[in-house]
């Protein structure tokens, strides 16, 4: 799918995975972990459980998203709400709204599949800040449950490590009018 500024977006082809793992490998894990992620999400789409999809300008990657079927996260996952995952655009091409477009791309596949929510979830520190702020302004509101440590909903009054892991859920009506693109 062609979209503004040249951007390209298109699902994930076992072609793409050397491109996709040469590019998006980063200093906090190894060739291999990334390769073994990548692999395991080209598997999971390969079985219908996620859809991986890819961001290109001028045949460059520039980032991806992934749409899982199955959430981890026991809300989303009890009422069937599908969740928006792993969403990443590189540094230098953030702030234009290709992060945006990347997330009606998946928005409009989870339409297509007649989900009527779908979910995401955001971490909490600075790092995430653009992210927050961008899923307010898109529509996406708390889910109301709180926040989650690694999936599991925290206890009050207990201590957790401010990392990737410590989440609040946020999720969107659909809604019924909506036409896909």
């Amino acid at each position: 799918m062609k979209c503004n500024n040249n951007l390209v977006l298109q699902i994930l082809e076992k072609e793409h995975l050397s491109d996709i793992i040469k590019t998006f490998i980063f200093p906090w894990t190894t060739l291999k972990a990334t390769t073994e992620k990548w692999e395991q999400y080209y598997q999971d789409q390969e079985i219908g459980n996620r859809t991986v999809c890819i961001a290109k300008i001028d045949n460059q990657l520039i980032g991806y998203g992934t749409l899982i079927k199955d959430s981890k996260y026991p809300f989303f996952k009890i009422a069937h709400i599908p969740e928006i995952n792993d969403v990443r655009i590189l540094e230098e091409y953030q702030g234009r709204g290709f992060g945006k477009q990347l997330i009606q791309y998946l928005e409009n596949i989870a339409l297509i599949e007649q989900y009527q929510e779908i979910g995401i979830g955001v971490g909490l520190y600075k790092d995430y800040g653009n992210a927050q702020k961008l899923y307010v302004r898109m529509g996406y509101v708390p889910d109301g449950n709180g926040i989650t440590y690694n999936y599991q909903q925290v206890t009050p009054g207990s201590s957790y490590t401010l990392d990737d892991d410590l989440i609040i859920w946020l999720k969107k009506d659909l809604g019924k009018n909506r036409i896909a693109t």
